[in-house]
């Protein structure tokens, strides 16, 4: 089997994903505030487009590399397959299918909400992954690793009240031509809870894209040193 390790490469796109969730999140929580629901949905169909198109090379990516297997692991001078391929390309096909699904949802117009559970989802076993990883030292850098996975479990996680307030605030009302109705408006609480989710998703997508790219920087230069 030809060894062939596209790790890094996976870690840029991980850092593109979420350095355009952190920039897309201020940009149409800025352009809500100033121009409203409808001008937001625009912003946000073109936006999903670049994360759609991400989606589809992370999706390919991970369905090869789940029915290839192609990371080694050498047992006693011998290449075996190992626990990197479950451990990278896993969570990795499951941010792909996230990233599509929500893309076509909002340029379907439909709700997002469904997608945000399955982020959950994907962010919860995201987390676990790290986890074990570190806890069995599967890398060189566990901590970072774990650090990693965490940051991106998390950021998943907290997309599921954004996509709420996505369908409510902004899809919702875009459909509509009669301005919010009682099922469109957020008591107090729901916009404190919505508010903090969504700057906690600002910290972990930033805390995200830092640590893809050093990882990522790390894994390029290792492999620009020690071509496999």
């Amino acid at each position: 089997m030809t060894f062939i390790d596209p790790l890094a490469f996976q870690l840029f796109t991980l850092a593109f994903v979420s350095a355009l969730l952190f920039y897309s999140g201020i940009s149409d929580y800025l352009t809500y505030f100033k121009k409203g629901a409808r001008t937001v949905y625009q912003y946000l169909k073109s936006q999903v487009l670049v994360l759609g198109v991400i989606g589809i090379v992370i999706l390919g990516i991970g369905l090869w590399g789940e029915l290839n297997w192609p990371l080694t692991t050498i047992v006693n001078g011998t290449n075996v397959l190992g626990a990197y391929n479950i451990l990278f390309y896993d969570p990795y096909l499951m941010l792909g299918i996230v990233l599509v699904g929500f893309s076509a949802s909002v340029m379907l117009n439909l709700n997002t909400r469904y997608i945000g559970l399955l982020a959950v989802i994907t962010g919860a076993l995201s987390v676990y992954y790290g986890v074990n990883a570190y806890s069995f030292g599967l890398t060189t850098e566990p901590l970072v690793t774990l650090l990693l996975y965490v940051a991106f479990g998390f950021t998943a996680i907290l997309t599921f009240p954004i996509t709420v307030f996505i369908d409510n605030m902004i899809i919702n009302l875009h459909s509509s031509n009669k301005g919010p109705s009682k099922t469109n408006k957020l008591v107090g609480f729901q916009w404190k809870l919505i508010f903090t989710s969504f700057v906690l998703f600002l910290l972990f997508a930033a805390a995200s894209t830092i640590l893809a790219l050093v990882v990522g920087g790390g894994a390029l230069t290792q492999h620009l040193i020690n071509p496999p």
